[in-house]
């Protein structure tokens, strides 16, 4: 009996199943009243951005599978703080694959005083010199006139016979920095000439100083050709680490000219300012690049100095000159201009 019955119970659980496929609901034949729930072991998709670990997973090959890159597997760890050990994930584990942010219920909004900040800008940078030279040291430079080599175009190891216009005392072995000058400097309300724009072509050492009216000298490096007529002054440095220092007096300047001969500037761009050591700026100090007037139309100058002063951007000085100083714009948030006004803030 107890076969039978088991039988019994065999042919009637396989027979509903067939019944089943061969009588379909016709009511239902489109899924609408289909459950949500099909059952308990049914598929559940993980969450969007994510990964669930199969067996043989590692991060090395989910890197490759996900970022096309093995070697990116610290970045998908970096996502997972979860997983102690990288080298060890589990069957069932989930992995996110980008980093997690906390979500936040409401908007924030932050309102800044303005983006004309007042604040100083740290900033540090490496400085290649550009060529500016004095009207006092142009004047007192020396002249490549003769040289014994045969051609025009000088360059490194070739000899130069140099003459100084006013006396000065040389030593041998001393070196020289050799420029060509490109444009003169003027101040723009005075007229007055500041010094020049110079390119600098390389350095010579000196060999000989027994001839009353030329010094001999050696090419000791050349960045391009050197020609008789060129010009050599006291050595100046190339690169050198600049950062801020802080401002010990209040005053006001205005950029003189730029190096690359236009009348518009921005970030990264050298300027000469004229102001120098005499008037005790240093190395570092930081100028505020000042403006006012509206953004789109031409304010006549009435109007314009009822209207108040805004910073935007700052210059360092790179080096400090007699009555000028070279300078990098470090920050500017608009165009400025030869002439722009600058101010030098005490305990800036």
């Amino acid at each position: 009996m107890l076969s039978a019955a088991t039988a019994v119970l065999v042919v009637a659980t396989v027979s509903f199943p067939a019944y089943g496929q061969f009588e379909p609901d016709i009511k239902n034949a489109d899924g609408r009243h289909d459950p949500n729930i099909v059952s308990a072991g049914g598929h559940i998709a993980p969450p969007p951005g994510t990964y669930v670990v199969e067996e043989g997973d590692t991060l090395w090959d989910l890197s490759d599978m996900f970022f096309s890159d093995s070697f990116a597997w610290p970045i998908l760890w970096s996502f997972n703080p979860q997983v102690t050990n990288p080298h060890w994930i589990y069957p069932s584990d989930l992995i996110y694959l980008r980093l997690r942010t906390k979500p936040k219920s409401d908007r924030e909004v932050i309102f800044a005083k303005s983006r004309y900040s007042n604040a100083p800008r740290l900033s540090e940078v490496l400085a290649r010199f550009q060529g500016f030279v004095t009207e006092r040291k142009y004047r007192s430079s020396g002249e490549i006139a003769y040289s014994r080599e045969a051609k025009d175009m000088l360059s490194k190891f070739d000899e130069t016979y140099v003459k100084f216009r006013i006396p000065k005392r040389i030593q041998p072995g001393e070196i020289y920095t050799v420029y060509r000058p490109s444009r003169q400097v003027k101040n723009p309300v005075t007229g007055k000439n500041m010094g020049w724009i110079v390119q600098h072509l390389g350095f010579v050492r000196v060999t000989g100083v027994n001839n009353k009216k030329f010094i001999t000298t050696v090419i000791q490096d050349s960045y391009e050709e050197i020609k008789r007529g060129d010009r050599i002054t006291k050595q100046v440095w190339k690169n050198e680490k600049v950062g801020p220092v802080e401002n010990k007096v209040s005053q006001w300047s205005r950029i003189l000219e730029s190096f690359r001969g236009l009348n518009e500037m921005g970030e990264h761009d050298y300027v000469i300012i004229d102001k120098g050591f005499k008037q005790k700026v240093k190395r570092g100090n930081r100028f505020i690049i000042r403006w006012r007037g509206d953004g789109m139309r031409v304010v006549s100058p009435d109007a314009r100095k009822d209207l108040p002063w805004e910073q935007i951007g700052e210059i360092m000085v790179i080096e400090p000159f007699e009555n000028t100083s070279l300078g990098i714009v470090v920050q500017s948030i608009q165009e400025i201009h030869k002439g722009t006004v600058l101010e030098m803030v005490g305990g800036y």
